[in-house]
């Protein structure tokens, strides 16, 4: 399995906007490609699906917000928020999840949910270790938790170029990798990354 670097992972993101792609577009994309690996490769039951999804503050909580709107489609979908979302481009994808009635929910009420699926959409390529406050406590209480996970892009609280992790970063059942996975995912291990799966957005 190829990897590439974080670096080249923003310099395909960079010509994609110099080529006229907008930001938003690619986390739509983004979004919406993981709602659908999501129901195709879990399949969608008989029965609607309890799935959170913790979003962050950056690009990769936008990515989990667009997530959400099409999950919520066929299936129950909470949002717990830790941080507000800093980027512009987050802040309008949580408006539009906020406008689809998708429940948003204190990290204290998300255990006593019991979901079957939990989607980390915490943190993105840029993390800087070691984690801290919310954060930090978001990525312990999935580690806490009975469901299955996923996490877009990369696991929350590990480095992405070098593979480190955080002592309470996620540990999913799956990564859904954007692109390719990131070398620091390769050198980290199945144990830490779970299955990858790879989705394509056109860069």
């Amino acid at each position: 399995m190829k990897a590439i670097s974080p670096g080249e992972m923003r310099n395909l993101e960079e010509k994609a906007f110099s080529s006229g792609v907008a930001v938003l577009e690619l986390m739509e994309r983004a979004g919406k490609e993981c709602a659908k690996m999501i129901e195709s490769k879990l399949g969608t039951g008989n029965s609607k699906r309890s799935i959170i999804i913790f979003c962050g503050p950056g690009n990769n909580g936008g990515d989990g917000f667009v997530c959400a709107r099409y999950l919520k489609q066929k299936n129950e979908v909470y949002l717990v928020v830790p941080v507000e979302p800093k980027s512009d481009s987050a802040r309008a994808k949580f408006f539009e999840a906020k406008n689809k009635q998708i429940k948003i929910i204190p990290m204290q009420e998300a255990s006593f949910i019991k979901p079957d699926v939990i989607v980390d959409a915490l943190l993105g390529i840029g993390v800087r270790l070691p984690l801290r406050g919310e954060i930090k406590e978001a990525c312990r209480l999935i580690n806490s938790m009975d469901a299955f996970k996923i996490s877009i892009d990369i696991p929350s609280g590990m480095d992405s170029d070098t593979g480190e992790c955080d002592s309470d970063a996620v540990v999913p059942d799956v990564t859904i990798c954007i692109h390719a996975p990131k070398t620091g995912e390769l050198l980290a291990g199945k144990e830490k990354t779970g299955e990858i799966w790879i989705e394509d957005i056109g860069l």
